[in-house]
């Protein structure tokens, strides 16, 4: 097994007692407050924030701190509580790519450059994304392919495993590892942190999750951060 990961661990989030209670934010955890339309529809945002934490060499933050992260990002990126409204039941635009990239782009006192990947397909994304994981940078990944789903998986340390446990689409998640194993099947698996979990991303079962789609090509794919200072 070869593996390229972050060079730390990930943002942990805890509650008022100090206790544990997420590995980057949980969405649904805002439907509580007066951002709950984020709750369904915030996830390119909990993305954002997370990364920026961590680029930031952020180790923890309170749950209480990180909703009022929350709320400067819905206050001042341009759009986000429009796109983020639902019509019709659960219909609503979502987080997009250019809003990521504006708010990582305007952060004090850390410096980056953060770009959409979208118009490169995926030819280059997986190298992009190890070359930015060597970098100790978190990859921003927007999952994304008309009427359909991609399976997450957990993994069973005890058996040497991966076991199916849940399925997503127009979801980001945020990419901390890229593990490639010397197996028939799940030989390349993306380590990715969503709704404050762990879960891991057959590759291989990705390509074949966004197809020959032009649109997945461009909206299913990574935010490249090329530098961070």
């Amino acid at each position: 097994m070869k593996a390229q990961k972050l060079s730390r661990e990930y943002i942990q989030i805890k509650d008022d007692n100090g206790k544990v209670i997420g590995y980057g934010f949980n969405q649904s955890w805002l439907s509580n407050t007066d951002l709950k339309g984020l709750s369904n529809q915030g996830c390119g945002m909990i993305s954002a924030i997370d990364c920026a934490l961590y680029l930031s060499n952020k180790a923890s933050i309170c749950q209480t701190d990180y909703i009022q992260l929350c709320k400067n990002f819905s206050s001042t990126i341009v759009f986000t509580k429009l796109f983020t409204r639902e019509f019709f039941g659960k219909l609503s635009i979502g987080i997009l790519p250019f809003q990521i990239c504006n708010y990582l782009n305007s952060l004090k006192p850390i410096q980056m450059k953060a770009k959409w990947n979208g118009i490169h397909g995926h030819r280059n994304m997986l190298s992009t994304m190890e070359e930015m994981l060597s970098n100790n940078i978190p990859v921003i990944w927007g999952l994304y392919r008309y009427n359909r789903r991609i399976t997450l998986y957990s993994y069973d340390s005890i058996n040497d495993t991966y076991k199916a446990t849940a399925s997503t689409n127009s979801h980001y998640v945020n990419a901390i590892a890229i593990i490639h194993n010397d197996t028939q099947i799940h030989n390349t698996m993306i380590k990715v942190l969503s709704w404050g979990q762990i879960f891991y991303i057959d590759y291989d079962e990705y390509l074949a999750y966004v197809g020959n789609s032009i649109i997945s090509k461009f909206c299913s794919n990574i935010v490249v951060i090329d530098s961070v200072c």
